[in-house]
């Protein structure tokens, strides 16, 4: 199996997940989870074009460089990547933060969007 195989499997494990911890009502972790999904297929693309970034910032700055600047992906749902980026940060970050079943409802239609949009480069 190759890396971007395996990045889809574990694309598909943190989606299950993320499902599931929804419909238990953990919210926040399932925000965590999605953000996750988001991630794994950006960094399989990535990889298709031979770029491995070892941390989460750098996924998300080549992967503006190589797809979103281009004008090769849907900037809009680009920036789907950030906010999910956003609130998985104050889920796991910001005690204060709660998180809500209306936020993770919109966090999973939104990571929905942005890896059907990752599909077409595939």
């Amino acid at each position: 199996m190759d890396k971007i195989e395996l990045a889809f499997k574990k694309l598909e494990e943190a989606l299950k997940v993320a499902k599931l911890n929804f419909k238990n009502g953990y919210y926040s972790a399932s925000t965590n989870r999605l953000y996750y999904t988001v991630f794994y297929v950006a960094k399989a693309l990535l990889l298709k074009k031979g770029k491995n970034p070892k941390t989460q910032s750098g996924t998300i700055a080549i992967f503006g460089l190589e797809y979103v600047i281009n004008g090769e992906f849907n900037k809009d749902v680009s920036k789907l990547f950030s906010g999910l980026e956003d609130d998985r940060g104050n889920a796991d970050y910001d005690f204060s933060f709660e998180s809500t079943k209306e936020v993770a409802k919109t966090d999973y239609l939104n990571a929905k969007v942005f890896i059907e949009e990752c599909k077409k480069f595939l």
